[in-house]
C-alpha cells in the first residue's frame, strides 16, 4: 500500500472548496476586453435615450459614420460569436452578423432582442459600464478552468515555502528514459520535484463538483502510476482534493491501493518526504 494514512481518513479531511474572495472574477481580462471595444461603445451611447423613430434615423447615421460599431451588438446579449444561428422574426434561420450588415438589419437586431426597450427607458447611461457587468458575467464561465490553477498556485507556493526543487509543466520528452514507457505519449506534468536520489513526477487538481471527469482521471493516473513502477529514482504523485470526490468515492478509492495520494490536510507528510530527499 503506497498510502499510510487509511482511505476514510483521507476521505474525511477533503475541502470544501480552494478559492479565496479573488477567485471569482479576473478583473484584468474584463477591464482588457472593454477597453478594446470602448471606441465601438462610445459609437452606441449615440443610441440611448432614443424611442423606436429617432433610433432607427440614430442607426441610419451611426452606419454611415461607423458602421463597425454594431458589430460587438451581440455582446450586449452576452453573445461573443456572432456567426451563431438564430430564428429571425419569420422563423428563419440567421446568423446575427447578416443582421448587422444594413441599418434596417441593426434595427430589427434591436427590435427583436428587446434592446430597444433598454436603450430607450434612459436607465442605462453609458454602455461602457453595462458591458463591463456583462464581461463580468461571462468571466464566471472560466471559473472551471480557474479552479484548477488555483490549486497549481497554492501548491507551487507550498512548495517554494518548502525550498523544494522544482519546475512546472515539465513533459516526459525531456527524460530519456522516460521516452521508451510513455512513447508517443507527450504528456506534461503539473511540478517535477528533484530531490538528490528521486524526482517526483506531480499532478494535482481540485474538484468542488462530481462527474465522469473525477472517475476518467482517477482511471487515467492508475495507469500513469503504472510507468514509473519500474523506475527506482522517479516516482508519480498525485496531489488531489474537493469534496467532488465524495461522488466518485469508489473509483478514488480504486487509485488510492495504487497511486501515491495526498491532498491539502496531509501534504505536509509528501513535503517532509521530499525535504529528506533533498
Amino acid at each position: 500500500m503506497k498510502n499510510t494514512l487509511n482511505f476514510e481518513s483521507f476521505i474525511k479531511s477533503l475541502k470544501p472548496t480552494n478559492r479565496n474572495l479573488n477567485f471569482y472574477v479576473d478583473w484584468d481580462k474584463c477591464l482588457k476586453n472593454c477597453d478594446r471595444i470602448s471606441i465601438s461603445l462610445n459609437h452606441l451611447n449615440f443610441l440611448l435615450g432614443k424611442d423606436s423613430v429617432k433610433i432607427k434615423e440614430a442607426i441610419i447615421t451611426l452606419f454611415d459614420e461607423y458602421k463597425k460599431a454594431f458589430e460587438i451588438l451581440p455582446l450586449l446579449l452576452a453573445v461573443r460569436n456572432s456567426k451563431g444561428i438564430v430564428l429571425d422574426k419569420l422563423g428563419s434561420e440567421s446568423s446575427m452578423q447578416e443582421y448587422l450588415k444594413s441599418p434596417q438589419g441593426v434595427y430589427d437586431f434591436i427590435c427583436e432582442s428587446r434592446l430597444l426597450e433598454i436603450f430607450a427607458d434612459k436607465k442605462i447611461k453609458d454602455l461602457n459600464d453595462f458591458v463591463f457587468g456583462i464581461e463580468v458575467g461571462l468571466d464566471s464561465n472560466a471559473r472551471k478552468n480557474r479552479s484548477g490553477k488555483a490549486m497549481e498556485s497554492l501548491i507551487a507556493k507550498i512548495f517554494k515555502e518548502s525550498n523544494l526543487y522544482f519546475k512546472e509543466q515539465i513533459g516526459v520528452k525531456e527524460f530519456e528514459d522516460l521516452r521508451e514507457s510513455f512513447g508517443d505519449d507527450i504528456k506534461k506534468f503539473d511540478f517535477v520535484i528533484f530531490g538528490k536520489n528521486k524526482q517526483y513526477f506531480i499532478e494535482c487538481n481540485f474538484y468542488t463538483g462530481g462527474g465522469s471527469k473525477l472517475n476518467e482521471t482517477a482511471r487515467a493516473y492508475i495507469e500513469l502510476a503504472q510507468k514509473f513502477e519500474n523506475f527506482k529514482d522517479k516516482q508519480f504523485v498525485w496531489i488531489t482534493d474537493g469534496q467532488g470526490w465524495l461522488n466518485a468515492k469508489n473509483k478514488l478509492q480504486e487509485a488510492y491501493k495504487s497511486v501515491e495520494i495526498y491532498n491539502l490536510s496531509n501534504i505536509s507528510d509528501f513535503i517532509q518526504k521530499a525535504q529528506n530527499d533533498c
